[in-house]
């Protein structure tokens, strides 16, 4: 079973641990973020989660929101 009350990532290594520091930084929930970039809850949950790549078009938006 997967612990989604994961830690904040104090230094992020992996995109996940910089998607899921950048939401919490901004005060987001997982729902909001994802209204944001426009993707489904679960999606956000498989990028910060999961290690799941997000697709090359929401790079972008992912960039975008990270701010790199």
């Amino acid at each position: 079973m997967l612990d989604f009350n994961l830690k904040y990532p104090k230094n992020p290594q992996t995109l996940g641990e910089k998607i899921r520091k950048a939401r919490i930084d901004r005060g987001l929930f997982i729902r909001e973020l994802a209204s944001q970039i426009g993707v489904t809850e679960d999606t956000v949950i498989n990028w910060e989660a999961r290690g799941i790549r997000p697709t090359e078009e929401n790079i972008k938006r992912i960039k975008d929101f990270i701010g790199i």
